[in-house]
């Protein structure tokens, strides 16, 4: 359910599983008591602070675009990652000269071509910056790619609706390391870049379901520098990581942000348990959220992998900690579970020297072992729930494959293996920089780079239906786009790609770089899906109003978002209105939706929210014959 509280006046997002997407449920409540149970040992936040609303911006779409940049990476400014370079720790792994997962299997699906296939950004709108740290998000009628450090944003047919801007400049001091994420509880975009010179990330918040339009900033200062940050959706916060020294994980309070209110706090906490990478970035993922649904009092979740080559790692595993949030009492954060997994090797070469091979060239590129690979998404299904995850692997030869986990879960209980698999083709070539995700039937999709001493690095992926056998990809690599050239003069690559899911809970997004020519990436944006359309899919994907912030009269204006998720154009459909299990009315949606198309409609009706300390539910749903 979407929440409001009304006693901060301001909205916080929780839903309760509910699978029909024709349904959308607005819960309205008056005070909230949230007693908290522990099953684990739980630690404190270290830090409670808050950061400071800068205000909100003009519209992106008004902002002057960049100037070109006509150099090439030669004369491009890098932006710096703090690591350690450090050589192999220790070569009595379990794992340290082949891997044991290595798929042999061949695949035998036909994954079928990219739908939409576009370039994002190239060096020449960047300003001039390498790695390019692509990024990008899809919404519902909507695309949001960025990358150091430009900002740009299309229709979902690559039309171009705003930009190249330069994404500092705009969002007041940013420096690099962007991030773009689609608020699909909200309806909202978000972005992110760190200032340098605060040690602080400064976060953007959409004021409306367009992202062209304004923007709430914020600015969050840390005790040191957050290289790498990492940010995901959760229903009481945006989670947030970081590579730096004390704590590196955050709570922000997302329902103030979203508001555009003051003072939105922010809680650091330690990791327990965690031996860091001591070669390259640290990097654990927070649980990003796919879909509107999930357990009552889910709580957050961070997730690393830990390699028996560091000391003190005995044997390869993941750790899993959990996070309860409640900003009126208190937060805390678990002792970690561990998934044993099978051996892995997640070191390659000492960072700065590079990774993969490329022809014609000495000069290897980064692939960024040693990491959790961006995002790190959790689904939630009726019966149980999914968390899936990827990471280079040593496959033999120094020569990277992609060992991609899924974990499964029922309700907020303990976290299990469900299968694992390290993704390759016994081809010579490396698959890196990988991201993955989870569509609404259980099928997973697998992008990445690929390249080698014979090959340039292009961006290709594969995938798997939930009914196939365990640990296996069973989709045949298709190609989104082949590189025409290599990068000769560094080796920094990536430094991570992005896959998203539309909001058809179907579709694909992925996000990486290439090479179109020798010393000059550019981006690539590409969707793409395993099931077929429904033909008449309708259904309720968010209220405009209410609003996030009260207070609620009585006569409130009901405003919802329409989606038609199916292929076949829909009218004259009826759409009920629900507060507290009766229907207060049955209207009709009288326009045509294409599929593939949003919609908002209003109701004539009002209803009333004004008692003080109520709790009201608030529900509207499609009701589309056939659907």
């Amino acid at each position: 359910m979407l929440t409001i509280l009304a006693n901060n006046q301001y909205l916080a997002v929780s839903k309760k599983i509910k699978p029909m997407k024709k349904l959308f449920t607005l819960l309205i409540l008056g005070f909230v008591f949230a007693p908290l149970s522990y099953a684990q040992t739980e630690f404190p936040p270290v830090s409670i602070a808050q950061g400071t609303y800068l205000g909100e911006t003009i519209p992106l779409r008004d902002f002057p675009t960049v100037d070109e940049f006509d150099g090439t990476t030669e004369d491009a400014t890098e932006v710096p990652m703090t690591l350690r370079n450090a050589p192999r720790p220790k070569l009595n792994s379990t794992s340290a000269t082949s891997d044991p997962l290595s798929q042999t299997e061949g695949t035998y699906r036909q994954a079928g071509p990219p739908i939409q296939n576009f370039d994002g950004i190239a060096i020449s709108e960047s300003g001039g910056f390498i790695p390019p740290d692509p990024t990008g998000a899809v919404g519902p009628d909507h695309y949001v790619v960025a990358v150091n450090v430009s900002i740009k944003i299309f229709d979902k047919t690559g039309g171009l609706l705003a930009g190249p801007t330069n994404l500092g400049a705009y969002i007041g001091g940013g420096n690099g390391d962007p991030i773009i994420i689609y608020d699909r509880l909200a309806d909202r975009y978000f972005l992110s870049q760190f200032r340098v010179s605060t040690n602080s990330l400064i976060i953007g918040v959409s004021t409306s379901p367009d992202p062209t339009d304004t923007y709430h900033l914020y600015n969050f200062p840390l005790t040191s520098f957050p290289d790498y940050p990492h940010y995901a959706i959760w229903p009481e916060a945006y989670i947030l990581t970081a590579n730096k020294g004390g704590q590196t994980t955050y709570t922000l309070e997302r329902d103030v942000m979203l508001a555009g209110g003051a003072d939105p706090q922010i809680m650091g906490f330690p990791l327990p348990g965690v031996v860091r990478n001591p070669n390259t970035v640290f990097s654990p993922e927070p649980a990003h959220l796919l879909g509107d649904q999930y357990p009552t009092d889910v709580p957050g979740y961070i997730i690393y992998l830990q390699d028996d080559q560091w000391t003190g790692v005995n044997t390869d595993h993941l750790k899993i900690w959990e996070i309860d949030i409640d900003w009126d009492t208190s937060s805390s954060i678990s002792t970690p579970v561990e998934i044993p997994l099978a051996p892995f090797d997640s070191f390659f070469f000492p960072f700065g020297s590079g990774d993969v091979a490329q022809p014609g060239t000495s000069q290897r590129i980064d692939n960024i072992g040693g990491v959790i690979s961006y995002m790190a998404n959790y689904r939630s299904f009726p019966t149980y729930n999914s968390f899936v995850v990827n990471f280079n692997v040593d496959i033999g030869a120094t020569i990277s494959g992609i060992r991609w986990v899924e974990l499964r879960n029922t309700g907020v209980g303990p976290w299990s293996l469900h299968q694992e698999g390290t993704w390759t083709i016994a081809d010579g070539d490396g698959r890196f920089m990988g991201s993955n995700s989870i569509d609404e039937e259980g099928n997973i999709a697998l992008a990445y780079n690929v390249g080698s001493a014979a090959t340039r690095a292009g961006i290709r992926y594969t995938g798997r239906l939930e009914s196939d056998p365990l640990g296996q990809m069973t989709m045949t690599e298709t190609s989104i786009i082949e590189s025409n050239g290599v990068q000769s003069n560094t080796n920094r690559f990536g430094d991570y790609a992005q896959m998203t899911l539309d909001i058809d809970n179907r579709t694909f997004w992925h996000t990486a770089e290439y090479f179109p020519n020798n010393n000059f990436w550019t981006t690539r944006i590409a969707s793409f899906k395993f099931i077929a359309d429904k033909n008449d899919d309708v259904g309720v994907y968010n209220f405009v109003s209410p609003g996030f912030d009260g207070p609620y009269t009585s006569t409130e204006t009901v405003e919802v978002s329409l989606y038609n998720y199916g292929t076949d154009s829909q009218s004259n459909f009826d759409i009920d209105l629900i507060v507290d299990g009766s229907t207060v009315a049955t209207e009709t949606f009288t326009g045509t939706l294409a599929g593939g198309s949003s919609a908002t409609f209003t109701f004539a009706q009002t209803i009333d929210l004004s008692a003080p300390g109520t709790d009201y539910e608030v529900e509207a749903r499609t009701d589309l014959s056939g659907d």
